[in-house]
């Protein structure tokens, strides 16, 4: 009888434990099957797509990863730009220790990111190639538009897509409070008192973008006349131009990039060329480096950093009509766009790009 009761119960524990786990297996096949929370949002090109709740992973393509370093370091999977090491040391360690990733599909899926943002000219072509990303990787494409003059709504919306309200209206301040005057006062510029800029870029000083290009928006917000008469080169940019040309545009101004890295070759080309010695901005010394730490503030990429760029360019070319305390606007730039207090030596180096001072020019892209 004791055997009986035992085997008896034996077979009930078992069959209490069997139930137990079949109603586990399908509580939990339950739970994963149930979608997390989600809602619907609709991006700067229109287009509406259904993301998280709380979205916490962001990729982000190249054109854009300034923007979102600035509004959201800690939610982006990974970086995409190329870095000196003298870039380095304004950026957080954090950032920095994140994987390197050129953008393809199967890298973007691996990272697992719960969006991804798009910043780049919104048209009917970039549109479909998001549409294309979004079908192919499984993950919504937030897209944001290029251009200064949509940063103010660029961020805000951004800040509500992200629940990063307070980082954007920091962001949106610094534009309230320095930049957005400048497109004003740029109007009120008589046709002929608008100084003539051309911007030099490659080895030689002979690649160029002219105006309508998002490469060198920044003489359009500004007031600038953009010398270079030649078609706007889509995607990176940099239309070739003749010796012959520079000669006959013959600049007031030249402003001259750093290319990617900081070794300032371009500046070195022009001043011991003959031929650029010829032209009116090299013969009244108006020929200037443009500052380029952690990233070129004119262009390169055609990111956020062109705010802090407009300033000083602004101030460069028309010092009656801007004025601006440019060591405490920097100091406030670096410190709301790339999360970076900076030392009166880190103060200097940026304003005053020197060769000399450099550590050195090597890449850090891995």
């Amino acid at each position: 009888m004791n055997r009986y009761r035992t085997r008896l119960m034996r077979s009930s524990i078992l069959v209490v434990l069997a139930l137990f786990v079949a109603l586990l297996s399908a509580y939990s096949a339950t739970q994963r099957k149930r979608p997390y929370p989600t809602r619907e949002v609709t991006d700067m090109a229109g287009r509406k797509m259904v993301v998280p709740s709380v979205i916490g992973h962001i990729y982000v393509n190249k054109p854009g990863t300034v923007l979102m370093y600035a509004v959201a370091p800690d939610m982006l999977v990974s970086r995409s730009l190329w870095m000196t090491d003298n870039t380095t040391h304004y950026l957080k360690s954090s950032y920095l220790q994140l994987p390197y990733v050129d953008g393809s599909v199967e890298e973007i899926i691996r990272l697992k990111p719960d969006i991804i943002i798009s910043s780049f000219t919104i048209n009917p072509k970039t549109k479909d190639e998001a549409q294309r990303l979004s079908k192919k990787t499984g993950i919504p494409v937030f897209m944001v538009p290029l251009d200064m003059g949509n940063y103010d709504q660029t961020f805000k919306v951004l800040g509500e897509l992200l629940g990063r309200q307070e980082q954007t209206n920091r962001m949106r301040g610094f534009l309230h409070t320095y930049f957005d005057m400048i497109a004003i006062k740029a109007k009120q510029i008589p046709e002929k008192q608008r100084v003539r800029v051309y911007y030099a870029e490659g080895e030689r000083g002979l690649n160029t973008d002219p105006s309508g290009s998002f490469h060198s928006q920044i003489l359009d917000v500004v007031g600038a006349i953009n010398v270079a008469q030649v078609a706007v080169s889509a995607g990176q940019g940099m239309s070739a131009v003749s010796m012959e040309q520079l000669l006959l545009w013959n600049p007031d101004v030249v402003l001259v990039w750093t290319g990617m890295g900081s070794s300032m070759t371009t500046m070195q080309a022009i001043r011991s060329d003959n031929l650029w010695a010829q032209t009116r901005a090299v013969k009244n010394k108006k020929l200037y480096q443009i500052p380029f730490q952690p990233f070129g503030w004119f262009d390169r990429p055609p990111a956020t950093n062109r705010i802090l760029g407009a300033l000083w360019v602004a101030e460069l070319l028309y010092p009656d009509l801007y004025h601006y305390d440019l060591n405490k606007i920097t100091r406030e730039y670096f410190d709301i766009f790339y999360h970076h207090q900076l030392t009166d030596a880190e103060l200097a180096e940026v304003l005053h790009p020197n060769p000399q001072l450099l550590k050195n020019s090597s890449s850090k892209n891995h």
